[in-house]
């Protein structure tokens, strides 16, 4: 990680819901930015990675950045920066990380010297601890160096999972695993022959302590071909190292065969014994590096940058080990085949795993809504579970006894609903925009490429038509509502937006520089109601595109439009809830929700129901805004999705704990399920569809009937 430099022109400003503040790195993938968490005034800072374009647009590249969202989601306990937000369906891919307060050990190193010993080892004891945690989640690292390790006056922190490997999914190619530096690759990963995994990890780990204690890496050379020639037929450098505990341990991890080395598990036993601190004894010259370090970072925010060390990212507990320790156990290789390809037809493999009826999740440790202490009734862990291998965001749609479920690389897949088994594959080319909409016996799907798919269910397969146009689609909505023309669409692209007949193609009306429309689109009534980036909610009849009203409510957010029966809620960035008459744009009621509201609001039994950032879940009357119940946060994750069950009797709220039902009446917690990384929920009429970041698609039943307990 290099010093601090300023934005440059080319630069974004900002990224999601991050201000960008400064350049603070660069890689093979993409830039590092420094950015400040907003809305919401809240001060967490994120090192926040924007991908290259060649990269982005790269089929082959591309798939690498999905695999390390998951793993850095995945990724927990010591040493980890926690994933904060990503958006891997952008023309650039990004991913923020909580931004550890830290050089890198290259530049500390560079700039201080070699380490002494004890240093080195102590700085190794967290590593080891880090790693070997990391593969017992069933991840490798494969591109571990200095440049990848941040350190601070208490820890390292291991950073840039971008040639992560997952123990079980062969997608990623024999050639990629190659594509680290050679300087720290182990012979298996220089040679490009072998599947790089754990011992490579114990490999790059010793060399990586070879360099902070003597400064030079085990390889070098004139180039990287030169490197990589001698890494294949020569022994490591290890020159500097003084005979001791250091020399043994990176002598034994060095070693050419990778049978022969240690485990991490091994070498973090072995450092637990050689070691008798959790200090880091850091020089002198080591510590001046660091208060330059912290120099900078008060120029650049000032005050913030003590506390943002005292607050150094903590460990991420238990909660997070069991949730990855619940997917590994689900992990499949799914339909991926043995060369790393998706089959085009459907011969699917393996099947989806069952999981029996009867088998409850664990009990929650998590506190309910305010009231009496409710007992969780032991929910049904899914009737089978089946993994994709790409990010899923997109809430699923069923659709008879099919499951639909796009990816956020642009692939949609049919599955069926009661066995998990799938049916078909069709890609789209494209990552999807705008979500997953029914229309009659078809689905709407936009894309980044500007066309809009349009799949009709037959009985021999799915029919596709592809509408095309000049800008990627943000949103699209269609209504099935008596009166309204069941062909019309309508189409944000771009900054236009516009009516797509989808008998013949053509299109209706556009409107031009409209602004770009943010969220979902509401289409009901014969006129069409959706928010764009100029903090504008506006109104438009759909035979004619007519503009009916436009309002600007304050602190403009990112989540869409509810429809209610007469009205229209509207989320803030203030957290502010607005409620617009349909018909006039005129304000019917306005709420604090208590924090900043991303997600769309739920409309059910006359209750409006929203989640913030912060975590929590509030309950408004449909006809006031008056508050009715909130539950709190759980562990102060933010929710990624929420709904309301098929029978209005509660509500569906994930986040990266799992899934909750709370009661629509009081709020009080019916059910959970602990499950990893839950993006994406569809209600159906015996329970949930879930999708999530690691590719799960899974199906879970409500036990004891379809309406859950209620008291």
């Amino acid at each position: 990680m290099s010093s601090m430099e300023a934005l440059r022109s080319e630069d974004p400003r900002r990224l999601g819901r991050f201000r960008l503040l400064s350049r603070i790195g660069a890689g093979g993938f993409g830039e590092v930015f420094l950015g400040q968490e907003e809305p919401g005034g809240r001060e967490r800072f994120a090192a926040v990675k924007l991908i290259r374009t060649d990269v982005a647009e790269s089929e082959r590249l591309r798939p690498r950045f999905h695999s390390e969202i998951e793993a850095v989601d995945r990724a927990g306990g010591e040493g980890i920066p926690e994933l904060l937000d990503a958006d891997p369906a952008a023309r650039r891919p990004w991913l923020a990380t909580r931004y550890v307060p830290g050089p890198s050990l290259q530049r500390l190193v560079d700039d201080a010297g070699p380490l002494p010993e004890t240093t080195v080892l102590a700085l190794g004891r967290r590593l080891a601890g880090t790693l070997a945690a990391l593969h017992s989640a069933g991840l490798y690292h494969r591109d571990l160096k200095p440049s990848n390790v941040l350190v601070t006056p208490t820890r390292p922190w291991v950073i840039d999972f971008s040639l992560v490997r997952l123990v079980a999914n062969p997608s990623l190619t024999v050639t990629a695993d190659a594509m680290g530096s050679f300087q720290y690759a182990a012979p298996e990963q220089a040679s490009g022959l072998g599947r790089a995994q754990g011992p490579a990890d114990v490999f790059a780990f010793a060399a990586t302590l070879l360099f902070a204690a003597t400064g030079h890496p085990p390889y070098s050379g004139r180039n990287q071909f030169d490197i990589r020639l001698r890494a294949l037929t020569e022994p490591p450098d290890i020159t500097g190292l003084r005979d001791g505990p250091l020399r043994e341990l990176v002598t034994a991890c060095l070693r050419f065969t990778d049978t022969e080395r240690p485990s991490m598990d091994d070498v973090r036993a072995g450092l637990a014994r050689a070691t008798d601190t959790d200090r880091v004894p850091y020089p002198p010259a080591a510590l001046h590096v660091f208060g330059r370090h912290m120099d900078a970072l008060r120029a650049l925010i000032g005050p913030r940058a003590d506390r943002l060390a005292r607050e150094e990212p903590g460990e991420r507990g238990a909660g997070r080990a069991r949730g990855r320790e619940t997917g590994r156990e689900q992990w499949s290789p799914g339909n991926r085949t043995d060369d790393g390809l998706v089959p085009t037809v459907p011969a699917f493999a393996p099947a989806p795993v069952p999981v029996p009826e009867s088998a409850p999740a664990p009990a929650s440790e998590r506190a309910p809504a305010p009231g009496p202490e409710p007992t969780p009734a032991p929910a049904t862990d899914g009737r089978w579970v089946w993994h994709c291998h790409d990010w899923l965001r997109v809430p699923p749609w069923l659709m008879g006894d099919m499951v639909l479920i796009a990816t956020a690389g642009g692939v949609l897949y049919g599955v069926e609903y009661r066995s998990g088994r799938p049916l078909w594959r069709l890609d789209l080319g494209a990552p999807v925009r705008g979500g997953l909409i029914p229309a009659r016996d078809a689905v709407v799907l936009g894309a980044a490429d500007g066309a809009v798919h349009h799949v009709r269910l037959a009985a021999t397969g799915p029919e596709h038509a592809r509408h095309r146009f000049t800008a990627g689609v943000h949103a699209v909505g269609w209504s099935g509502a008596p009166g309204d023309d069941p062909d019309r669409l309508f189409v944000a692209e771009g900054r236009s937006v516009r009516v797509l007949d989808l008998r013949s193609g053509d299109c209706g009306w556009t409107v031009e520089d409209a602004g770009v429309v943010t969220g979902r689109a509401v289409v009901a009534g014969g006129t069409v109601v959706y928010r764009t980036d100029r903090g504008q909610v506006v109104c438009r009849r759909m035979d004619d595109g007519s503009r009916l009203w436009g309002v600007r409510p304050p602190a403009a957010g990112p989540a869409g439009v509810t429809a209610l029966e007469d009205a229209v809620v509207v989320p803030g960035a203030d957290g502010t809830v607005t409620a617009l008459c349909r018909a006039t744009g005129e304000t019917v009621w306005a709420t604090p929700a208590g924090g900043t509201v991303h997600l769309p609001a739920a409309g059910c039994g006359g209750a409006v129901v929203v989640a913030t950032t912060e975590g929590s879940v509030t309950a408004l009357d449909a006809d006031d805004g008056r508050p009715l119940w909130t539950a709190p946060a759980t562990g102060g994750a933010a929710p990624r999705a929420l709904d309301v069950l098929v029978d209005g009797s509660a509500v569906c709220v994930a986040d990266q704990h799992g899934i909750r039902l709370l009661a629509v009446r009081d709020g009080r917690l019916l059910r959970r399920w602990e499950l990893p990384s839950v993006s994406g929920l569809r209600p159906a009429e015996d329970g949930l569809i879930a999708v999530g970041l690691d590719g799960a698609v899974r199906r879970l039943v409500l036990g004891g009937g379809r309406r859950p307990a209620t008291d």
